[in-house]
């Protein structure tokens, strides 16, 4: 014998349906820009060259969202290199991996996105990445070969390097 549906299993199946086009094709970035750049208080031209090595080697569609945080000391200079990004600002020691955090998980990056890229080498977004990955998500991260935790390593399926372009000798 068939159950008719209950108007609660109607609406779930709706909602399931409706993240999943949410989140189709969709990529948050989240940035630990100090982590990135090897400095606490990265400067503007120190950002933009990270920028342009992690465009040419992070794949970014047209949909991507940029979530960059850094310690208060270093938001305007942080903030004149990006346009375009939420831009968080949270000091003391792990503030910005904090505040990155707090971001994924209030915001429900899980629910709305199909690829997360941590751009950090942090231990600290160990956790981060395996609620995501639990959740269905796929994450990425970027970082500096030498700053890559171990332990964030060992949850995530893909790693990208920055690797800064070798001089050609003539």
């Amino acid at each position: 014998m068939i159950t008719p549906t209950t108007r609660i299993d109607r609406f779930q199946a709706r909602t399931s349906r409706g993240r999943r086009r949410l989140r189709s094709g969709r990529a948050v970035h989240l940035l630990d820009i100090e982590n990135l750049t090897r400095s606490t208080r990265p400067t503007t031209l120190a950002v933009a060259e990270v920028m342009t090595l992690y465009r040419r080697v992070v794949p970014i569609g047209p949909m991507d969202q940029f979530v960059v945080a850094v310690n208060h000391g270093a938001l305007v200079p942080v903030g004149i290199a990006f346009h375009g990004v939420q831009l968080l600002a949270r000091s003391g020691p792990d503030g910005a991996d904090q505040a990155l955090a707090e971001a994924a998980r209030g915001d429900r990056m899980d629910q709305r996105f199909d690829r997360v890229v941590i751009g950090s080498g942090d231990g600290y977004f160990a956790d981060l990445a395996c609620w995501l990955a639990e959740c269905g998500v796929h994450v990425t991260v970027v970082s500096q070969r030498e700053s890559l935790s171990r332990r964030l390593r060992a949850e995530v399926s893909a790693v990208i390097t920055l690797e800064p372009p070798v001089a050609q000798v003539a």
